[in-house]
């Protein structure tokens, strides 16, 4: 049985059939939204941003929204594994009390932020030269800092009701806004939709972008003003990019998408929508590496963890489940190492994208 799947676009493939896939090849690097979900891929983040990629001297790319921009924000770190020990540590100290209230969970998570941040830490961040972060958020149109919850709920599940007829509609409730730590967005031209805003990476505002993005409707407190980007109410990147469906274009290099799925899922309301799944040109460039079906089915329940851990399971329970999962992970790392180290196994494992 293998652990790791590895789905390669036609272009990615032919790359590194080329060039071979080396540190020097990737050039972005992709993180999706999907709550405690990236704990199945925590062993591969620790080998792939704590050592594979650790030397090398390129600028990469990273971009995630929720949970993929935290998981960024760590590989973005001049010293990402021993940082993202300390982020793991840190979520393992969260406790269900904490978020027993929209209001409850954004104070806790500040304070989360606070320790994981101190002693200079976002500034080493933002101020990474070899390293581009983008922290995808979404601007609610219509809102303001003193619109009633009431309010803001019905334009959510107005929103809901608009993207089922056509995704496009979500344009009119929502604009994309990007906070990137470098020159500027990657690929501008391939997601420019949205009416996108791209606003600058300050180590001041690294916090506030980081709840933004993971601010999920009716779980969270949204995120009012951030300083240096349009004034408004900000909530989770995933809204419109919870997988990024984007016909990424590289001109050298490819995308590496470690995620936890074999699928790419364009927005947070499309979860439902089984025919809405990423084909053709949003996989041409990229290189996808998940935990395989049969891999999933030896961990306990047959899943990978989500965000019902925290209701349906105890504190002690569900932190028992993640560590489990999180030992298993390392398989993934091993595998995709042994790849690395035997080219031909690496392009015999490659599997076509869904079409």
């Amino acid at each position: 049985m293998n652990a790791l799947r590895l789905i390669a676009g036609n272009t990615a493939k032919k790359r590194i059939e080329e060039h071979g896939l080396t540190p020097e090849l990737v050039r972005m690097v992709v993180g999706a939204s999907g709550g405690p979900k990236w704990l199945v891929l925590l062993g591969l983040d620790k080998f792939l941003f704590g050592k594979w990629l650790a030397g090398s001297d390129h600028t990469i790319d990273l971009v995630g929204s929720s949970i993929g921009a935290w998981r960024m924000t760590n590989a973005a770190h001049p010293d990402a594994g021993p940082f993202i020990e300390k982020f793991i540590s840190q979520y393992f100290e969260f406790r269900s009390e904490h978020a027993k209230t929209p209001e409850a969970l954004t104070r806790s998570s500040y304070e989360f932020l606070d320790r994981l941040f101190e002693g200079g830490e976002a500034e080493k961040i933002t101020a990474n030269a070899k390293r581009n972060l983008n922290i995808v958020t979404v601007r609610s149109r219509g809102m303001r800092s003193d619109s009633s919850k009431f309010k803001e709920g019905a334009a959510i599940l107005a929103s809901a009701g608009a993207n089922a007829v056509d995704r496009a509609h979500l344009a009119k409730f929502f604009d994309r806004v990007v906070f990137h730590s470098g020159e500027g967005v990657p690929c501008s031209n391939a997601w420019n939709d949205f009416r996108r805003k791209d606003v600058t990476l300050t180590p001041d505002i690294l916090a506030d972008v980081l709840l933004a993005s993971g601010s999920i409707p009716f779980v969270a407190d949204p995120i009012v003003n951030i300083k240096g980007a349009p004034e408004g109410v900000y909530r989770d990147g995933g809204v419109i990019d919870y997988h990024f469906d984007i016909p990424w274009k590289l001109d050298e290099g490819i995308v590496l998408y470690p995620h936890f799925y074999g699928h790419i899922i364009p927005g947070w309301f499309d979860k439902s929508h089984k025919k809405r799944r990423a084909t053709g040109a949003t996989w041409d460039q990229t290189l996808l590496l998940a935990p395989s079906d049969e891999f999933v089915q030896t961990l306990p329940g047959g899943k990978i963890p989500d965000r019902n851990n925290f209701t349906d399971m105890t504190d002690d329970d569900r932190l028992a489940y993640w560590t489990i999962v999180i030992n298993e992970s390392e398989r993934l790392a091993d595998e995709f190492a042994a790849c690395l180290d035997n080219p031909d196994m690496l392009l015999a494992r490659m599997e076509a994208p869904p079409q």
